[in-house]
């Protein structure tokens, strides 16, 4: 039911086989997700399937015309559909609201006000990797979001105070919801190959990757939380000047990371094991640099109210959590 995946620091295909085994034996090569359902039509998708489980219509049956009462739910049925609603979906559903709501259209228009509206982030906080219990902390993340939800092998990363890598690990309070990793790519005509990139040879290059963010904290801005940091602490007090990473390209010029954050998606599309992708690139020089005394993640929010501007729509809808 998720998106396409995020992806940094994936292994490319590429034509010269002793280039594509070398890459498969590469720690560095691993997805990175913060992918959810976000869009209507998958969210009408997810409401089909949970319908036809429940009541065992058809799934042509389930359009977004349909009433409820015409597909035979009563009260009970409706509450059972939005308790897996909310465990598919991570939302709050409160039966007041859910039952006022007639039609299949009605619900999946309102589950998307609340994957639209704005999460309280006042309590998730960015910390870079020193310790070993923070580094345990960062590949329980990797493991769960990696290999349990997603089927996917990776090879971990150097850990703590290995030269030419930097951890950054995200808190709900105290509890550990992503991490994300920066690399020293310099120099490194191999890894420039296999992604089809150039860069000068007086260019300080830093690789995000292995980013995974656990489901409930998707869709939050906690990758942009994580990359605003990795700027703030790593690429410009090393001297970095070239930042990249892989990207879906379907999602390649939408996404936050061109509109908000600075980044260039750069040609050619490449076919990968898991998707085309584009190589985002972003170039320090070329912005302008982030005062000390701004408020921290303005870039984000300042980008949130521009996406709002831009869909004045959505400003009539009702933010209330729940269905």
């Amino acid at each position: 039911m998720l998106s396409s995946p995020l992806i940094t620091g994936m292994r490319v295909i590429v034509a010269n086989e002793s280039i594509r085994n070398e890459s498969r034996r590469d720690w560095a090569g691993t997805l990175a997700l913060e992918g959810e359902m976000d869009s209507k039509e998958e969210l009408l998708t997810c409401l089909q399937q949970i319908v036809t489980d429940h009541l065992g219509v058809e799934h042509e049956e389930v359009t977004q015309n349909a009433t409820w009462a015409e597909l035979g739910a009563d009260s009970l049925d409706r509450l059972q559909i939005s308790i897996s609603l909310e465990s598919a979906l991570n939302v709050e559903i409160p039966h007041s609201i859910g039952e006022k709501l007639n039609t299949v259209g009605e619900t999946v228009d309102h589950l998307l006000t609340l994957k639209l509206a704005p999460r309280d982030n006042s309590n998730v906080h960015i910390e870079i990797v020193h310790t070993n219990q923070q580094w345990a902390e960062v590949s329980s993340i990797r493991t769960q979001v990696f290999s349990a939800e997603y089927g996917y092998s990776f090879n971990p990363l150097p850990g703590v105070g290995e030269s030419g890598f930097w951890h950054l690990l995200a808190r709900d309070n105290q509890d550990a919801v992503g991490a994300l990793s920066v690399m020293d790519t310099t120099g490194n005509g191999r890894v420039y190959l296999q992604n089809r990139l150039s860069f000068g040879e007086k260019e300080r290059v830093a690789r995000y990757a292995q980013l995974a963010i656990l489901k409930p904290y998707r869709k939050r801005g906690i990758f942009e939380m994580l990359i605003e940091t990795a700027q703030r602490t790593v690429i410009r007090p090393h001297g970095f000047t070239v930042e990249w990473l892989l990207y879906p390209a379907a999602r390649a010029h939408s996404g936050k990371l061109t509109r908000c954050l600075g980044f260039t998606p750069e040609k050619p599309i490449l076919a990968t094991e898991f998707g085309k992708c584009h190589v985002l690139v972003r170039r320090e020089s070329s912005l302008p640099q982030v005062s000390e005394i701004e408020k921290p993640f303005s870039t984000i929010e300042n980008c949130r109210l521009q996406a709002h501007r831009e869909a004045p729509a959505l400003a009539n809808l009702s933010l209330t959590r729940g269905v």
